[in-house]
């Protein structure tokens, strides 16, 4: 090396470093503030997993230097001293400090040199790490948000504890069909199932080595199956059957999606069959199926008949359920959990805690698609005492699809809470005493990464681990014709009001 570069960048180096020192020492003499600093994501006072990636984020306070000193019970101190405002934590020493600090907490010190080299110190703010793990992996769809996009979309799955994305399935492989509903059982990669629309029309469903396509409509239902929910058993799936119809506002180009007509069925994966009752196969319209975690009672939400004297905005869901035995195929009594004229508004999307206490559902103004009505929050009803209350962190925006872990201590949920327009997952702690905390965005390794990117987050769902599904063999069984399900012929048929009043229309 020429030696006048050498000297020069031994002289540069010292002077940094006194430059550094200085700082250092001038901290001391520094401005305090009663606030937390600016932040994106917002990361001030939440709960976090051990096993999640490094919470990286941008100060967006203006200055000339940041430091950030990041302290706990156990390890050593961290210091992020740079020029940048984008704070990025090693992912090493971010997994060991979390790992040694389960049940504490890690403080965040935040400091900024501004224009007139003072520096300014922030209110600390702190993450408390729970000692309960979350599943290691987010599933979703990600589809533009602009309506005439939706054509490039594709299922993903995201590694939680690092920042690794693969896909699953992407449609520039199917002809750009829409590939919707994925739907895992009790957080299990390994059986996982997906509709096809359009082109390859179907439902793939993969359970461990098992991987085939099924078309579900036959005869005696008005669609194939819609929504989902697997019993917890792994060899049923229960669906709605839907005729869906949509539209959009001439004022604020907002979409409405409602149904003409809905029923529910049970799906048999071992016997390839169908099954109904007239119980949910009525002229009211019932839909968005969820099983309970003993696999003994099927909850669902229900409104009126469609009716030409009800507006869009006037039709409200309730939430029921009925007593289901897949071993001998037998309908019990349909029981009300909870009225939406209780409410005054629309129940959608009910969802179970794996220990069955405690249901997450969304509350509209009207109708079940809340992905687009900004009226949508999230409410948390009790199932034992039957008391309900809104999740304390609902936004001003669109909080809608949730999901929980499988050991009950996470949910995920979309959001549009950041700028009204995208859809983001957010993740908060569920406490034993059914205290959920405030929730946070799901990290990136940039977090300037959410400043442009315009895809929709779609139905996130957590899940144990990777879904390793051979890509071959997934595209062969997309693209081959599905095998035809059959309808259980111990139905009778002429007591589905529902079901069989718009088959083959």
């Amino acid at each position: 090396m020429n030696k006048k570069v050498y000297l020069i960048i031994i002289a540069s180096a010292v002077v940094l470093v006194l430059f550094s020192c200085k700082s250092y020492t001038d901290l001391k003499d520094c401005e305090e503030r009663s606030e937390y600093p600016d932040i994106f994501p917002d990361y001030t006072e939440i709960v976090i997993p051990p096993n999640i990636a490094p919470l990286n984020f941008d100060i967006k306070e203006q200055g000339i230097k940041y430091l950030v000193r990041i302290t706990a019970e156990k390890g050593k101190q961290i210091n992020i001293l740079n020029r940048s405002s984008l704070v990025k934590i090693k992912k090493k020493i971010w997994q060991k400090l979390l790992m040694s600090n389960k049940g504490s907490e890690i403080k965040f010190d935040v400091y900024i040199l501004n224009s007139d080299r003072r520096w300014i110190k922030y209110k600390p703010f702190a993450m408390q790490v729970a000692n309960e793990k979350i599943d290691e992996y987010l599933a979703y769809r990600l589809i533009n948000v602009g309506y005439i996009l939706w054509e490039k979309m594709g299922i993903y799955q995201r590694d939680l504890t690092s920042y690794k994305e693969t896909p699953i399935l992407h449609n520039r492989n199917t002809k750009g069909n829409c590939i919707n509903c994925h739907s895992f059982c009790n957080n299990d990669p390994e059986k996982v199932m997906f509709h096809m629309r359009d082109a390859y029309s179907g439902t793939i469903v993969s359970i461990r080595d098992s991987l085939y396509k099924v078309n579900m409509s036959t005869p005696y239902t008005m669609s194939a199956g819609v929504y989902p929910s697997w019993h917890p058993g792994g060899q049923h799936i229960a669906f709605s059957v839907n005729i869906v119809r949509q539209w959009f506002h001439a004022v604020d180009k907002r979409n409405e999606v409602y149904d003409k007509a809905s029923d529910l069925i049970i799906y048999n994966l071992k016997t390839n069959t169908i099954t109904t009752s007239p119980k949910v196969s009525t002229k009211r319209r019932e839909t968005l199926p969820n099983w309970s975690p003993d696999g003994k009672y099927l909850y669902y939400c229900s409104a009126p008949e469609l009716s030409d004297t009800i507006k869009f905005d006037e039709v409200k869901y309730d939430l029921l359920r009925v007593p289901y035995n897949i071993e001998n195929n037998q309908w019990g009594e349909v029981d009300t959990v909870l009225l939406s004229s209780e409410l005054g508004k629309s129940i959608s999307f009910p969802k179970i805690s794996p220990d069955g206490k405690y249901l997450i559902f969304c509350l509209a103004s009207h109708g079940y698609f809340t992905i687009y009505n900004v009226s949508s929050d999230l409410y948390i009803i009790n199932l034992e005492t039957r008391e309900y209350y809104p999740f304390p962190f609902n936004s001003d925006y669109v909080d809608s699809y949730h999901s929980w872990s499988s050991n009950g201590r996470w949910f995920v949920f979309s959001s549009k809470r950041s700028n009204g327009l995208c859809a983001r997952p957010y993740i908060s702690y569920f406490d034993e005493n059914g205290k959920s905390h405030k929730p946070f965005l799901l990290p990136q390794k940039d977090p300037r990464f959410y400043y442009s990117f315009i895809n929709n987050y779609n139905v996130p769902e957590l899940i144990k681990s990777s879904v390793e599904v051979n890509r071959n063999k997934l595209l062969e069984t997309v693209i081959n014709e599905p095998m035809n399900a059959e309808f259980d012929g111990n139905v009778d048929l002429d007591a589905l009001s529902g079901a069989t009043r718009f088959a083959n229309m």
